[in-house]
């Protein structure tokens, strides 16, 4: 991404107009300078380049995205809770709810559009020399408007790949893309993780489910507990939709009817296919889930 700020853009200006009295190409002959992105802020102030230098040199923090209308969020306390347990865990120091709560309030329009909100943790520190000091931690805030259209059923490849500490969303992402690139080269669209002993885990950037024909079954080696799957647990409790938690091989997709994904910017989406065992993506059990889900309360920030 590249990032003009405004003397650069001065300086282009001057640069037409200096041309236009020369004779050649006019101001308005000249393109117009690209509107600025978006680059968000840290702990509620424009980032510093040093700021960004620091996050993109040590790959070292965790992050969390978070669906936002008119300033609320579905399952606000779980995602806090998971924020200041990873900053706790990484750095050794806590970080607030509210201090999150107000960056991300003063980040986000308070309008009709839903937002799609990355919080990124990472460490205030000029080096890493000892990494067994607490560290205090920044918080980078960027939003982005949601895209309205809902993505397409997904194939998906199986491929061994266990993240380091998957309990935390951490920014060490490398192994996830990598994987999705090899499975996009194959043909699939994304990946699915398996551990050592051909267990499922998890997807690249989203949790999975089964149907058996009788109960949803999520998986159980060790994987990111997501938002999404989280508020999915609950609307499934409060519709009395009956589900199960089990070790599930990959040799036992064959018996599922149905699979799905979730994550927090699609919610809940049907897999058309793993490997080569196909599932339905009409079954009528992906709108009950997906109301599930959307049934959740929203909290103000």
């Amino acid at each position: 991404m590249r990032f003009e700020n405004a003397s650069f853009l001065g300086r282009r200006a001057m640069l037409a107009a200096g041309l236009s009295a020369m004779g050649g190409a006019s101001a308005a002959d000249a393109p117009a300078p690209a509107p600025a992105p978006a680059v968000g802020r840290i702990d509620g102030e424009p980032p510093s380049v040093g700021d960004l230098r620091a996050m993109a040199l040590a790959n070292y923090g965790h992050f969390s995205t978070m669906r936002i209308r008119r300033r609320s969020v579905q399952g606000l306390d779980f995602q806090l809770a998971r924020l200041d347990r990873s900053t706790r865990l990484l750095f050794g120091s806590e970080l607030e709810g509210e201090r999150v709560r107000r960056l991300v309030r003063e980040a986000v329009p308070d309008d009709d559009r839903t937002w799609l909100v990355r919080i990124n943790v990472f460490p205030r520190v000029a080096g890493f020399a000892d990494l067994t000091k607490p560290m205090p931690a920044g918080v980078f805030v960027t939003q982005s408007p949601l895209a309205a259209e809902a993505p397409p059923p997904r194939a998906v490849r199986s491929v061994q790949h266990e993240r380091v500490l998957p309990e935390v969303k951490h920014v060490g992402t490398f192994g996830l893309f990598h994987h999705r690139k090899l499975a996009q080269a194959a043909g699939f669209d994304d990946a699915l993780f398996l551990d050592a002993r051909r267990s499922i885990s998890e997807g690249s950037t989203w949790n999975v489910g089964f149907y058996d024909g009788r109960r949803v079954v999520l998986p159980t080696a060790p994987a990111l507990p997501g938002g999404a799957i989280h508020l999915l647990r609950l609307g499934m409790r409060s519709h009395g939709i009956p589900f199960v938690e089990r070790d599930i091989r990959i040799d036992e997709i064959k018996d599922f009817e149905l699979a799905f994904w979730t994550n927090v910017p699609d919610t809940v989406r049907p897999l058309r296919r793993i490997d080569a065992t196909e599932f339905s993506v009409s079954h009528p059990l992906h709108e009950r889930l997906k109301a599930c889900y959307e049934s959740n309360a929203w909290t103000a920030l």
